[in-house]
This record gives C-alpha cells, sequence and structure tokens, in this order.
C-alpha cells in the first residue's frame, strides 16, 4: 500500500512544480502584455531615473549627458553614441520633454536660426558640466529618451520656459510640474524675456 502511494506522490510532484510553473509563466506573461499596451504608439516603458554630469548642448531640443557606468546603458551608447563606443565613460542624447524652442519661434528663418542656437548656447552655459538626474521614458521605436532633466532642485525643461526660450508644449497628460510650467511662463511673461519680448508680441 505504502508503494503505490509513493508512486502516485512521485508522479504528481513533477505535474505540481509544472503547474505552478505554468501560472508564474502566465502572470509574467500577463505583465509583459500590460507593459506594451500601455507603451502606446511610440513605444516608451515607464518612467526611469539615469543619473550623469550634463555634457554637450548641441541644439535646443536635447542635451548629452556623460555616464560612467556604460554596462547599465550599453543598448542606448550603441544607438546614440557609436562613436565613442571604445571610451570609459559614454554619452546619452536626451530630448527635452514639454519643451520646444524649435516649435515655439516663427519669426522667419534667420532670427528663428540665431534663437535656436541661442538658446541652446544659453542652457549650455547655465548647466554645463553639473551633474544631472534624468527622470525619462526610452523608445524602443525611435531609440530616443525623452524627459525631465534635473540639476538639484533645477528643472532644465523648466528653465527654458522661465527663461523665454521655449513655450510650455503640454503634451498628452499634464506632467506632475504642470502647476511650475504654467508658473514658469507666466513669469517669463511679465519679465518680457525670449519669446516674450514685447517687440516679437506685436508682430
Amino acid at each position: 500500500m505504502l508503494k503505490p502511494l509513493l508512486m502516485l506522490l512521485l508522479f504528481l510532484g513533477p505535474f505540481s512544480v509544472w503547474g505552478q510553473g505554468v501560472l508564474e509563466t502566465e502572470s509574467i506573461r500577463q505583465r509583459l502584455f500590460d507593459r506594451i499596451a500601455n507603451r502606446g504608439s511610440s513605444g516608451a516603458v515607464n518612467p526611469n531615473i539615469l543619473e550623469g554630469t550634463l555634457g554637450r548642448v548641441t541644439d535646443s531640443e536635447s542635451v548629452w549627458v556623460r555616464i560612467d557606468d556604460r554596462r547599465e546603458f550599453r543598448k542606448w551608447t550603441y544607438k546614440l553614441s557609436k562613436s565613442s563606443l571604445s571610451l570609459p565613460r559614454q554619452e546619452v542624447r536626451v530630448w527635452l520633454e514639454y519643451v520646444s524652442p524649435d516649435r515655439s519661434i516663427s519669426q522667419g528663418k534667420e532670427y528663428n536660426d540665431w534663437f535656436r542656437k541661442k538658446a541652446a548656447y544659453e542652457l549650455g552655459k547655465a548647466f554645463y558640466n553639473r551633474g544631472v538626474q534624468v527622470e525619462y521614458e526610452y523608445s524602443d521605436v525611435t531609440y530616443r529618451l525623452t524627459g525631465m532633466v534635473w540639476s538639484g532642485k533645477e528643472s532644465l525643461n523648466l528653465w527654458l520656459v522661465k527663461n523665454g526660450w521655449s513655450f510650455y508644449l503640454l503634451g498628452e497628460e499634464p506632467p506632475p510640474e504642470h502647476g511650475d510650467f504654467l508658473a514658469a511662463e507666466k513669469e517669463a511673461q511679465r519679465a518680457g524675456l525670449g519669446l516674450w519680448k514685447p517687440e516679437l508680441q506685436k508682430q
């Protein structure tokens, strides 16, 4: 009697473990499907944190952040910084969210070009070589990092709006900093900075 019972337990044991494995796998699959569903058309995943040092500012729409640990971000450095793969220190390009000097100005090609270059220059002058923290989303469709960039308690995104280099461009949903963006835009408007210069408003 004992022997058949033992054989039955041995027989059911693997199926019991297998059953648990199926349930666990199904749970993982469901989480993956949920993540894919939440990505939307841009292919972005949930926000994460990246820390580094602000390096180059080559245009008004993005900044380059130097990172020391290239292992964690190898997939991005390969796509975003191919020329420096052999260096111990890597750079990743971060596209600034909720702002765009390029899309904010419409005063003719010559002035627009000057304005974009000036916005990038001033941003780089204010934050170059400072430690930054990036709250980002990564798109595996466009291979872009987009997000909010902070230096201490100061946001580079908000800085552009506060100094009149960009309007606040609201996305599909208001960010946690929605009130701060509105306040920054009003401050720039009151001071007549950048986009809010009186001579630009008269045109």
